[in-house]
């Protein structure tokens, strides 16, 4: 317990230091608040570009767009700060060598990763919560139609939440055994973006992350229970195996 407080509050204390709460909440929060103003300008854009009657066929938005469109940037574009901000994570700490003293006091791997994990789950979800709130009230306010509940949107949040839980397990895996951030990190995003490949099979549907994201673009959770045991059961061994390859780490 003692190594995952001291390591939690480290990552705390350069997460303000190295700038990287301001990085991922450009990625997270940014478009929250962009996604929705750009969708209720865009008929206005196009207005001296195209017909009155196709704008007004194709380019007239309902609340349920403009959350769409949040997701699908917090997938494309979220993901990828995410990757690069937690792709360094662990491979600095051993091949800088900062993890020796640790070690020499007696620090125990587990708490390292596991600090790890729950300070970028936790950092994410408290960004994740203020985007889709933010998202939330301008896409509610912004377009007529159908409004989105609110327990809808705790939904949406729930699997949104379980897939970066995802994102970080797997780039803190990667980050353990690549010396490199940037290997780590394209490793991290091949994979993330191959699951969009194997979610195109029925076979594989439920048993690919990235059908937690198709969960929350249909806003419901019908057969979705399959998914989420089985990403919780990938984040499992994603960090027991992380934990295994730091505790058989050989500093020369």
């Amino acid at each position: 317990m003692s190594t995952f407080k001291a390591y939690f509050r480290k990552e705390v204390i350069e997460g303000v230091r190295q700038y990287k709460y301001i990085a991922l909440a450009t990625g997270i929060i940014l478009f929250s608040i962009l996604d929705p103003l750009m969708l209720k300008l865009l008929p206005t854009l196009l207005y001296d570009k195209m017909p009155a009657n196709l704008i007004n066929t194709f380019f007239v938005f309902q609340p349920k767009e403009a959350i769409r469109n949040y997701m699908k940037d917090l997938f494309q574009i979220g993901t990828l700060f995410v990757v690069f901000t937690v792709a360094g994570s662990i491979n600095e700490e051993i091949y800088s060598y900062r993890i020796v003293f640790p070690y020499s006091k007696g620090a125990n791997p587990a708490g390292i990763v596991l600090a790890k994990l729950t300070h970028y789950a936790l950092v994410m979800c408290l960004f994740l919560l203020v985007g889709f709130s933010l998202n939330y009230y301008y896409a509610n306010t912004l377009f007529k139609g159908q409004k989105i509940g609110f327990s809808i949107l705790t939904l949406i949040y729930f699997l949104f939440c379980l897939y970066y839980l995802f994102v970080i397990s797997l780039t803190l895996l990667f980050s353990s055994i690549t010396k490199k951030n940037i290997i780590a990190g394209f490793l991290s995003i091949i994979v993330n973006y191959s699951t969009v490949i194997f979610s195109q099979f029925k076979l594989f549907n439920k048993f690919t992350p990235y059908n937690l994201i198709q969960l929350a673009n249909n806003f419901n959770l019908k057969d979705g229970k399959i998914t989420i045991w089985f990403v919780i059961l990938l984040c499992g061994t994603f960090i027991v195996i992380t934990i295994r390859k730091i505790n058989n780490v050989e500093l020369n």
